[in-house]
């Protein structure tokens, strides 16, 4: 919709989406929902200093152009979608704050600092978005973690948002004010206006969908079931942090010699890590586990922002001992989940309805009782682009991009990969109630490579 359309509910504000406020009231204190990563940015001795305040003008000038300089507001009596409203301008000294430490921030310390800010919930009432700087590193430079939450944009959007506020891309032109939001009076009438226009695309999407549910049923057998063991159960609120880098030309070329894509080549480098690990523990089950994954199906008239995300539950085959026939399972039930998703897209892609957001807010409200699985899977992998080209951020040249992960209620682990320049850097982040050694399951998750290379 443009600024003129009659159906807009004012300059500046910008209805959620169903999918995007799945993502809100998923949140629990247990389960943050945002996107974030762990940058670490070369930074020269004399400057750790000014690293935040360099930030903080970086922000400034390219706020505007991401679709973080908003705040929340509920519609009256959740009648109509909640919405972002744009500000004008927000207390980057807060939003951008320095973590206290004496001296330099060894690893460990640092990826218990993450872990341990990664439970702590954004205030949607202000600008949904959180940077912690950590000024001085051991091993020279510095680092900030910077978490978005996931009502605003899946991790593609997370890649896009990061491009904006980087030296790629220009500053733009500051706000002078806030968005301005209807009276409840006028926010109802537009929004029965909306509704009244969109009847025949909601009675088409009802079709689609009553399509896509018989069309489902032909794929009832495919999935494997999420099995319970050891590690299944309630998702606590606390995590473990640990990062990998793998250089990306490794990954390709055991792709090319076993005829597997980057993707499937991540899946069986996690399904060994967490086999070799469970059987180290006592705790591998006798059926595979089950992956919580998404593919994007953002297409170009769906623009940057909010959620455009259908999710994939391969199984990893973790109950094969040979490293080559986990892969060839693991593709085979990652086609059939592909098969699926235009049938799960169309049960995604739905319009608001009178009283949706009202409605929904009571249904989680019941299935979030207990901390159990809200979807199936027992941990989640995520394979994201990100940039090819070199990055920086206030003059800082960025070294890694490491994802900082969220885990699902009811899950226990979550391992997402993202390209960075000539690597695949990821984040590994454990439920601590469950995993005792989250640097352990990275470390397999190295060694598998070095097995599937000397296979291929």
């Amino acid at each position: 919709m443009n600024a003129a359309d009659p159906l807009r509910l004012a300059p500046g504000v910008r209805r959620l989406r169903p999918d995007d406020h799945f993502m809100i009231l998923s949140e629990t204190d247990a389960s943050p929902m945002h996107v974030g990563a762990l940058i670490l940015l070369d930074v020269p001795e004399d400057r750790h200093a000014e690293l935040a305040a360099s930030l903080r003008r970086q922000f400034a000038d390219r706020l505007p152009a991401t679709p973080l300089l908003v705040r929340l507001h509920e519609a009256p009596d959740g009648y109509d979608s909640d919405v972002w409203a744009d500000i004008a301008n927000a207390d980057l000294e807060t939003l951008i704050a320095v973590e206290p430490h004496e001296g330099a921030w060894v690893e460990a310390d640092l990826y218990a600092a993450v872990a341990r800010l990664n439970m702590r919930r954004l205030n949607l009432s202000g600008p949904p978005f959180a940077v912690h700087v950590f000024e001085r590193l051991t091993e020279g430079g510095s680092a900030l973690y910077l978490k978005m939450h996931h009502s605003v944009a899946d991790g593609i959007g997370f890649q896009t948002v990061m491009r904006l506020l980087s030296d790629a891309a220009p500053p733009v032109t500051a706000r002078f004010a806030d968005a301005r939001l209807p009276e409840p009076e006028k926010w109802r009438e537009k929004a029965d206006a909306r509704f009244a226009a969109e009847a025949d695309l909601r009675a088409e999407q009802s079709t689609r969908r009553k399509e896509a549910l018989g069309a489902l049923e032909a794929h009832k057998g495919d999935r494997e079931p999420t099995p319970d063991f050891a590690l299944s159960g309630p998702t606590s609120a606390e995590r473990r942090y640990a990062t990998i880098s793998l250089p990306l030309a490794r990954v390709k070329a055991v792709g090319k010699a076993l005829d597997a894509t980057i993707n499937d080549i991540f899946l069986a480098l996690a399904s060994t890590a967490l086999r070799n690990y469970l059987l180290e523990t006592g705790d591998l089950p006798d059926a595979p586990l089950v992956v919580n994954s998404a593919r994007s199906y953002r297409r170009p008239e769906h623009g940057d922002f909010g959620n455009r995300i259908v999710a994939l539950h391969p199984h990893l085959a973790t109950h094969l001992a040979d490293p080559v026939e986990r892969l060839r399972a693991i593709q085979a039930s990652m086609a059939a989940e592909m098969r699926r998703t235009p049938h799960d897209e169309a049960l995604l892609d739905a319009a608001e309805k009178p009283y949706g957001a009202r409605d929904r807010r009571a249904a989680f409200a019941d299935r979030l009782a207990g901390g159990k699985r809200l979807i199936p899977g027992n941990l989640t992998l995520s394979n994201v682009p990100g940039p090819a080209e070199p990055r920086s951020y206030a003059g800082f040249a960025q070294r890694h991009n490491y994802p900082v992960p969220i885990i699902g209620s009811g899950r226990f682990l979550n391992i997402t990969s993202r390209r960075s320049g000539d690597y695949l850097d990821m984040g590994v982040i454990a439920d601590a109630a469950k995993v005792a050694d989250v640097a352990r399951i990275a470390a397999l998750f190295t060694a598998a490579l070095d097995e599937l290379e000397s296979i291929a």
